[in-house]
């Protein structure tokens, strides 16, 4: 009866029960939306110290009990592997979320689309096996987040950084102007950067000179971002208490 109540919410908690077949979840998968906000399921949760039931979730027809199971901090080999070839990407998504053995090659796919969420800002991007080498291969890349990898591979140079702050997107410009290598001519020019959020960052940057970083104080609408500069002198800070 509850499987074919009028409620979404009803039907799809029906459809994650663990006393399902797989059969049965196939049947009631057929009227299911699953693209708003996916939670966890208990249950699945509670069996993540269990390999064997991980394996056999994994395989699941339902995506959420996959997911239930990407959430995982550690899995097996097999179970990263399979989850990580997932035709679903919320469940590539949690794997690169939550878990501690995701495949760099996957975790370089999802970056392509997500930046990262209020619960893990750092991922993909901050996880330990996201690629950190030959990076500098994307730097042509028509693709501005593979592009703007290059600047992290370790035999980068400072001439790069500066062609990014040119470039012709302001997401690979606002990343070349976080970056230490940037010259401080650069950082000057990138404060009258059509894009707001690049230029906000050119005002943090540590090698804009004193005369123009105090200059930003006094003007409204770069007085935050420019107060956030760690080169800001001391002599500034004491006035701005006054």
């Amino acid at each position: 009866m509850l499987a074919a109540d009028p409620e979404h919410a009803v039907r799809l908690a029906v459809s994650v029960r663990p006393e399902l077949t797989e059969e049965q979840r196939t049947g009631l998968l057929a009227g299911l939306e699953l693209d708003g906000m996916r939670r966890t399921v208990p249950w699945v949760v509670a069996l993540h110290g269990d390999p064997e039931a991980m394996r056999r979730l994994a395989a699941s027809v339902h995506p959420v009990l996959r997911g239930s199971v990407a959430r995982s901090r550690r899995l097996p080999a097999d179970v990263v592997e399979r989850l990580a070839g997932d035709e679903d990407r919320v469940v590539r998504l949690f794997l690169a979320e939550e878990c501690d053995d995701a495949p760099a090659d996957m975790l370089l796919e999802v970056w392509n689309w997500w930046t990262g969420s209020l619960s893990t800002p750092n991922r993909p991007y901050g996880h330990p096996n996201f690629p950190g080498r030959d990076l500098l291969r994307h730097a042509q890349d028509p693709n501005r987040r593979l592009r703007q990898l290059a600047l992290d591979d370790p035999d980068s140079t400072a001439d790069l950084v500066e062609r990014f702050s040119r470039d012709g997107d302001e997401e690979v410009r606002a990343r070349a102007a976080t970056d230490p290598r940037l010259s401080a001519e650069s950082a000057l020019r990138l404060l009258e950067d059509p894009d707001p959020y690049v230029r906000r960052l050119a005002a943090q940057h540590p090698r804009l000179p004193v005369a123009a970083l105090a200059g930003l104080l006094g003007d409204e609408e770069t007085a935050r971002a420019a107060a956030r500069n760690p080169a800001l002198p001391e002599w500034v800070m004491r006035r701005m208490l006054d």
